[in-house]
């Protein structure tokens, strides 16, 4: 069995080092959201507890699927970094992506300062073209398909975009010998499912994603972005069904269904158990509020 924890959604704040005129353009906005309204949505008390329970908990491999930070700021993923670190995992053993938080403005996104950070944990095992995205990292019968869905968009939208070159890349990749005879499971920030309007928070091709995933197929996609549990269905070939997996914010301080979380997936051939750990209130640690089982041919969620 193997058994892979997803945290998303961390959204570290840190202005070490910040100067004025960083907060240019999108990111005076962002901060100004911050000081109003995420500062206490998002807790950093909760977010340093999940990470503790996360140390105690046995797993084979971490992903962190975006939002990492609020503002792109380096400091942010700097911290986020350390944070990682404090679990106990290796390098080795987790992976990291980029969420649309991270990619807040095009300077960052241009010169790959979130990649900088976060290098060790995208060392891949295949790329394709030299490109940064996809990149896949092979972890015993475990293939992990990682894709960025994340674009600065220069407005108040949150929507994400994977793109016509990658989604070929992406294509490749999950058709890729050495990755279609494993449990592919492809890591990407934006869902790629609607679940909730409008479309200025969502990924704008995700239509494409689905017809990729339709020829090619994953056994499983999990993102963040949504800030909530959430599960669906997309069809793959010859009749299968893929399940699509969100994980809600590793630091949300809201209502009890949606309070700071993570998943393991427990992987044993084709059937996968869907753990979810989160923060109870009453007696601050985190506990088991939901296993979900998905059938051996990926069309139930039980």
């Amino acid at each position: 069995m193997f058994r892979l924890a997803h945290v998303t959604d961390l959204h570290v704040r840190n202005f070490a080092g910040v100067r004025v005129r960083d907060f240019l353009g999108k990111r005076a906005i962002g901060a100004l959201n911050l000081a109003l309204v995420r500062r206490r949505k998002h807790r950093m008390d909760l977010l340093a507890a999940l990470g503790e329970d996360l140390r105690a908990r046995r797993y084979d491999h971490l992903v962190v699927s975006g939002d990492l930070g609020n503002l792109s700021l380096p400091s942010e993923w700097l911290q986020a970094r350390s944070w990682i670190e404090r679990t106990g995992v290796s390098v080795e053993n987790a992976t990291v992506i980029p969420g649309n938080h991270d990619t807040y403005v095009r300077e960052v996104v241009i010169n790959g300062a979130f990649e900088q950070v976060f290098a060790a944990y995208q060392s891949a095992d295949l790329r394709l073209d030299k490109e940064t995205y996809p990149f896949a990292r092979l972890r015993g019968e475990i293939a992990l398909v990682c894709a960025n869905s994340c674009v600065p968009t220069g407005d108040l939208g949150a929507w994400g975009r994977v793109g016509e070159a990658q989604l070929r890349r992406v294509e490749a990749l999950l058709a890729a010998p050495e990755v279609r005879a494993r449990f592919r499971v492809l890591v990407i920030h934006h869902s790629p499912v609607m679940h909730r309007p409008p479309e200025t928070r969502n990924l704008s091709d995700r239509v494409q994603l689905a017809e990729v995933l339709a020829r090619v197929g994953a056994e499983l996609v999990v993102h963040g972005h949504d800030h909530r549990d959430e599960f669906a269905e997309l069809p793959g070939p010859d009749g299968r069904r893929i399940p699509v997996v969100g994980a809600g914010s590793a630091s949300y301080a809201g209502a009890a269904d949606r309070c700071s979380r993570y998943h393991v997936y427990q992987i044993d051939g084709a059937r996968v158990e869907v753990l979810t750990y989160a923060h109870d209130s009453a007696t601050g640690a985190f506990r088991e509020v939901r296993r979900r089982t998905i059938a051996p041919n990926g069309q139930v969620f039980r």
